[in-house]
């Protein structure tokens, strides 16, 4: 009996302990996660930003230095809003954010850019929406892990800035590899800004502006 007794006791401290040693895993493991977060620079909202804060994107743009890197529309399949068409592509919303975007890009200038899409059909959609013409797709825009970045760069030629349309997974790609964090999945038509260095041209990502809130208005400003 006695030893039963304590064979029970033993068991219950086993437990005890057990669920200490969880308690403290998990606390440690929150504590770490949370410091690499604040670790990590958070991209910004371009919008809210001055005009001293712009001044590299201005002066990228203008010397075909920058990398824009686009989410798609909105997605058919995932919305209960009306399909443009084809079940795999964007909402007719979609469209028409995409087309009023396209119109600030074109503000912008497009002389001295390329541009290229994911092939899928959502992607597509966006691109020729925005730019009014068929938008030449690549296919590691769709299959970019752990090649999105790279490929990117060895894409952009000199003095032409580089225009990106493509998905979620793949903006979060470079996040990774350029070591920031947003604060949120990028939204549809949300546009990452990254810009290279005048000497070493080295990715910088600036941030993003939303389709929300994106104008040219900081172009003009002083």
């Amino acid at each position: 009996m006695g030893s039963r007794f304590m064979s029970l006791s033993f068991t219950g401290s086993n437990q005890r302990a057990r669920n200490v040693l969880i308690t403290v895993l998990a606390v440690v493991l929150v504590i770490v996660g949370s410091y690499f977060l604040f670790r990590t620079p958070r991209l910004t909202n371009l919008a809210q930003s001055n005009a001293a804060q712009l001044a590299p994107l201005k002066s990228a743009w203008a010397s075909g230095d920058a990398i824009v890197v686009i989410r798609h529309a909105e997605r058919c399949d995932l919305s209960s809003a009306p399909c443009l068409d084809a079940p795999d592509g964007i909402t007719k919303r979609g469209k028409d954010i995409a087309v009023k975007l396209g119109k600030h890009y074109q503000t912008l200038g497009l002389d001295q850019a390329d541009i290229f899409t994911s092939p899928l059909t959502r992607t597509r959609q966006t691109a020729n929406f925005m730019f009014n013409h068929d938008v030449e797709p690549q296919q590691w825009l769709a299959a970019c892990k752990g090649i999105m970045l790279k490929t990117a760069l060895e894409t952009k030629r000199p003095g032409h800035n580089l225009i990106l349309v493509t998905h979620s997974d793949c903006i979060r790609e470079i996040e990774k590899h350029l070591n920031v964090h947003a604060p949120e999945k990028p939204p549809y038509a949300s546009s990452l800004f990254i810009v290279l260095g005048q000497g070493d041209k080295k990715p910088r990502a600036l941030g993003f502006f939303y389709s929300r809130d994106f104008n040219t208005e900081w172009m003009n400003q002083k």
